[in-house]
């Protein structure tokens, strides 16, 4: 049996701006119906009566449908609807924004962040830019991304794609909508992404190929906002050895989406000089409820010695699936050359 009244007042709950996008999702649009001057909001009762239909024929969890996730999101941040109702409750993600600006035709707005304290993915949704047939979209050297007015030390920016059925890069949606994403890594520059403004200004929208980049819609482009974002992280102090290596991990912080290692060496690492990465990175996490999860963590976005005197290197790693801090068991490390190598776990209770 549902529970009728739990689905209505979720449904009372929703803000104008999810009804839209809930609309969108269903291929409605918000419009207007003048009476006698009047206007009056057609838009809001056809996605609601959606919403209604959905959740009765496909049970309670269905309530949550409204949830957005950007494409680029999907890509990167994979999750269950569980999840994501977890991430929009907590703050991780953030869909409420209703920040945007038109020039010459083309609206950015933006659609999506998932920031924690150390990660920033930003979703931007593009309107009204129609790419040429067999390119590639760009923004050139033209655009800015900052945080309280500061440049994050590492940040990079793509277009996101999908293939068709041939195989073909495709960047345009079936609604006409392009979408652009920012990543950014604090690495330690500051405590935490939480409560910063962000502003990012795109000068152009253009064609980018094997180094060329022509313009085809000029802006700028502005948009300025504080995004909602979980500071949600935990501190553990295992002071454990990595098996037989000599390393210690004396501390790690993990977040929902990044996680920083601090680990003791038995001796002075010399590729930090030369920028090689070091011999073992982390490589997954086991649950509680004993469930892995291998292969979510990339290069080390930031590695260097935190304290060189007492051979403390910092690692910084982003996670490409969404965690619940507090229900890490144990961090799973491997080395960089990982064929015929060992998978190590040490427990953070």
């Amino acid at each position: 049996m549902y529970n009728s009244e739990r689905m209505m007042n979720a449904i009372g709950d929703l803000s104008d701006d999810k009804i839209e996008k809930t609309g969108r999702a269903l291929g409605y649009q918000r419009e207007r119906l003048r009476t006698s001057g009047v206007p009056v909001r057609m838009g809001r009762l056809l996605p609601i009566a959606a919403v209604v239909a959905l959740i009765l024929a496909l049970g309670v969890t269905a309530y949550a449908i409204y949830i957005h996730w950007s494409r680029g999101m999907e890509q990167r941040l994979p999750a269950t609807d569980a999840e994501k109702e977890m991430a929009e409750q907590s703050g991780l993600s953030d869909t409420s924004q209703t920040v945007s600006a038109t020039a010459n035709g083309v609206t950015i707005s933006v659609e999506q962040t998932v920031i924690d304290r150390d990660t920033a993915h930003i979703s931007l949704r593009i309107d009204g830019f129609t790419l040429p047939e067999g390119q590639y979209p760009d923004i050139g050297m033209g655009w800015s991304l900052t945080f309280d007015g500061e440049r994050a030390p590492n940040m990079s920016g793509s277009f996101v794609d999908e293939r068709d059925s041939n195989g073909n890069l495709i960047f345009t949606a079936p609604d006409g909508s392009m979408e652009f994403d920012f990543i950014a890594k604090a690495g330690g520059k500051w405590e935490s992404f939480a409560g910063k403004e962000i502003r990012v200004v795109i000068d152009s929208l253009g064609t980018g190929d094997k180094g060329q980049y022509q313009a085809l819609a000029e802006g700028p482009w502005e948009l300025v906002w504080t995004p909602g974002s979980n500071v949600e992280s935990r501190i553990v102090l295992p002071d454990a050895a990595l098996d037989d290596t000599g390393i210690k991990l004396v501390k790690a912080e993990i977040s929902p989406i990044s996680v920083k290692v601090t680990l003791q060496l038995p001796e002075l690492w010399e590729g930090y000089k030369t920028l090689e990465p070091f011999d073992w990175h982390l490589f997954g996490v086991r649950m509680k409820d004993g469930t892995e999860y291998q292969t979510i963590f990339g290069p080390a976005s930031s590695e260097g010695y935190a304290d060189i005197d007492n051979l403390l290197l910092e690692q910084d790693f982003s996670s490409s699936q969404i965690l619940e801090p507090d229900q890490v068991e144990a961090l799973i490390f491997a080395p960089q050359a990982l064929t015929g190598g060992k998978l190590i776990y040490v427990s953070v209770g």
